[in-house]
């Protein structure tokens, strides 16, 4: 989805109007592509740029100190990304943006976007409804690994966010989830069986 339909989408903030501010807005974006496992942001970098995924799939992950990798979370096309302590406070980052796939990104200096916000209520409204979705699905997920063991994290996903599920490999799922592959195939089998189990029982 490029930026101009994610603008319209369901015309909250911005009508077919509004395509030529839209548009004006747009230009300030610069769009990249970048090809798979290729980084928009390592740690230790300070994050002044706001990412928009208009195709493909990211991570974002931190390495711990045995350097493992952990998974945070994953964000496909339609949605934006920064590592928000980074990008707020302008301090280091602590984690990476890889891509996962071949991509195209939009990205908006931070110093450019607050001029944008500041010239345009629109612009802010819809911002800011970005920015509280964002919280929104930090929120359910911040829950989700605080309360439920692999197998609830698992199904939560499989209902939520299935669509990304299908776009990432059991390696980084387990990494996100907190086990081991082996186990993750174990709690997808079982996750299988049950749910064959159920649509058997609602054919009787």
């Amino acid at each position: 989805m490029n930026i101009i339909e994610k603008a319209l989408q369901d015309n909250k903030f911005f009508t077919k109007k509004d395509l030529f501010l839209i548009e004006k807005l747009a230009s300030f974006l610069f769009s990249k592509k970048i090809k798979k496992k290729e980084l928009l942001l390592r740690a230790g970098e300070v994050n002044n740029k706001m990412f928009y995924v208009q195709k493909g799939l990211l991570r974002v992950y931190y390495i711990r100190e045995d350097g493992k990798e952990v998974n945070t979370w994953f964000v496909k096309e339609g949605q934006f990304v920064y590592a928000c302590h980074s990008f707020h406070y302008q301090i280091p980052s602590e984690e990476y943006i890889e891509a996962m796939e071949d991509s195209v990104i939009m990205s908006i200096k931070k110093d450019t976007w607050l001029m944008l916000l500041r010239n345009n209520h629109k612009l802010a409204l819809f911002t800011v409804n970005e920015l509280m979705t964002n919280i929104a699905e930090f929120s359910a997920q911040s829950e989700m690994l605080r309360m439920m063991n692999a197998e609830e994290k698992y199904a939560f996903l499989k209902t939520h966010k299935g669509d990304i599920l299908d776009r990432i490999s059991q390696k980084h799922l387990a990494s996100y989830l907190g086990t081991d592959t082996t186990y993750l195939s174990k709690i997808i089998s079982n996750y299988k069986a049950n749910e064959e189990s159920k649509t058997i029982k609602k054919a009787i």
